[in-house]
């Protein structure tokens, strides 16, 4: 009899130990949520105090630099400045001395923090680009995504050195070496007839793109010749509303790799198209 209470007392106990190492367990478990919630709640007032402190510093630096269009603002590795793009580059602005230069931030081992920016507010730009309504010329490795007018020189130095490349990789490897995706945006202020040769180029079946721009960059075919169908009028609707979002003010604008390249930079094509290909093991 005595053995058998000794036995219910034991067991009682262990319940009992079972029952506060859950409740323990619990508290603890309830504790931790309180504290992520509390944090959470933390994070996000200060996000939201920061956001509404960005907004003023924005309405701040358009209402003191009035001429300029400025866009991704936010808080620069320079205490108490900021900094933005404006046509592709890092401009740096100071809300307390109404101060803003253009120029390279380097850290003491010679890293260019202002290439980082720019590389991170390109590469979320191109993840956004549409280019679907573009014209395709190749099926290469490298993809090359171009805004050209017809009539801009640059653009034209540039269709021939990609067309010479392109063929000689080809001669070599059989294969192209790019896919061209062709933007037409024609600069109408500076050139008044691109918009006529756009046209013309978009009325053109995709086998004869790449021949037709040729022609056309190279003043080769006659606007007695053009073809001023109604398809490369609305596809032209298309290409500038393309090139509007995207904020294109100048040509050639290219996106290569995730990186953009605005007028023809020869040298710096070289050496990511260089990279690609290693990348790729050719």
């Amino acid at each position: 009899m005595k053995n058998n209470k000794i036995s219910l007392i034991n067991n009682v106990k262990e319940v009992f130990s079972e029952t506060n190492k859950r409740n323990k367990l619990l508290s603890a478990m309830l504790l931790l949520l309180l504290l992520l919630a509390l944090l959470s709640y933390k994070e996000a007032k200060a996000q939201t105090v920061n956001k509404d402190v960005q907004n003023l510093i924005a309405e701040q630096l358009k209402a003191t630099f009035k001429q300029t269009t400025f866009t991704n603002l936010e808080p620069a590795p320079i205490d108490d400045w900021y900094q933005a793009e404006m046509s592709n580059q890092v401009v740096y602005f100071s809300p307390t001395q109404e101060l803003m230069f253009f120029g390279e931030v380097y850290t003491k081992n010679g890293i260019s923090l202002s290439e980082q920016t720019r590389r991170k507010w390109q590469s979320k730009r191109t993840a956004d680009l549409d280019v679907s309504a573009a014209l395709s010329i190749g099926t290469g490795v490298v993809e090359i995504i171009e805004f050209t007018d017809t009539d801009c020189p640059f653009c034209q130095r540039f269709n021939r050195w990609i067309t010479a490349k392109n063929d000689a990789y080809k001669e070599k490897h059989n294969k192209d070496l790019f896919t061209r995706k062709i933007v037409l945006t024609p600069i109408d202020q500076l050139h008044p007839n691109a918009h006529k040769e756009a046209v013309h180029i978009l009325c053109q079946s995709p086998e004869n793109y790449e021949v037709a721009i040729t022609q056309t960059l190279e003043s080769k075919i006659s606007f007695a010749d053009m073809d001023p169908c109604q398809r490369g009028k609305d596809l032209l609707i298309e290409h500038r509303e393309i090139a509007k979002e995207f904020g294109v003010s100048a040509t050639p604008t290219l996106v290569i790799n995730g990186q953009i390249i605005q007028g023809f930079n020869q040298q710096k094509l070289e050496a990511i198209i260089k990279q690609q290909l290693n990348k790729n093991g050719e």
